[in-house]
């Protein structure tokens, strides 16, 4: 999982090696970034963003579905019932998708959101992650054993728990049929929120009286 200093990181290492690559690699290092940020913000496995076509995303109203996947190449309908589900974008992955799509040569209902930028045919996972998302991964110096897309998507999940996302909505999201497979987003997310406690009363009860709110930022300071 990374965390959000990293995430910075890895956003900018991707820019800087999109900036300085020659004009005919520029397509892939724009795929890449792409993928990276569409995959934090949705949380989809690597074969439901390799099947993701243009028909299934709804910019206007924000959401995509997910009903196809691709898996070793070939199409086939994602893993499980729950697995087929809408997830709403965020402003930022909303954003990412749109200027992707003014991009991209292949916009057709029922091309690939994120395909080969000549060919428009299916991307080969491990030659991508080879080739552009792990030399983006060691250049923001993130540990080599990070696993591109898995990871990203277990980073997109993670953060959705701690921002205090419920355990059915982070299963729904994840598309997981069983909720245990999802409590393993859920513990490290714990790390993630050191005043969980103090929010939590907030939410509960409502802001501290001034006083009360001076005192705990005096004690916080070792004053």
């Amino acid at each position: 999982m990374l965390t959000a200093p990293q995430i910075a990181r890895l956003t900018a290492a991707l820019q800087q090696l999109r900036e300085a690559a020659p004009r005919r690699e520029l397509p892939w290092w724009l795929l890449a970034e792409t993928i990276v940020l569409v995959t934090l913000g949705t949380a989809l496995r690597r074969g439901e963003l390799l099947g993701l076509r243009w028909r299934a995303v709804d910019l206007e109203q924000g959401t995509l579905d997910v009903r196809e996947a691709i898996v070793r190449g070939r199409s086939t309908t994602p893993k499980s019932k729950a697995s087929c589900r809408r997830i709403e974008l965020g402003p930022r992955t909303r954003t990412v998708l749109e200027q992707h799509r003014k991009r991209t040569r292949f916009r057709r209902p029922d091309d690939l959101v994120f395909c080969h930028p000549e060919r428009g045919t299916p991307l080969d996972p491990s030659a991508f992650a080879r080739d552009y998302l792990k030399p983006a991964l060691a250049k923001a110096g993130i540990d080599s054993g990070f696993r591109p897309f898995h990871d990203l998507r277990h980073t997109s999940l993670t953060h959705s728990a701690a921002a205090g996302k419920p355990h059915i909505y982070v299963q729904a999201r994840a598309g997981h049929a069983n909720g245990s497979t999802t409590e393993r987003y859920l513990h490290p997310a714990t790390l993630l929120f050191p005043s969980a406690a103090e929010r939590t009363e907030q939410h509960m009860f409502g802001t501290p009286p001034l006083r009360l709110r001076i005192l705990q930022i005096l004690k916080r300071r070792g004053r």
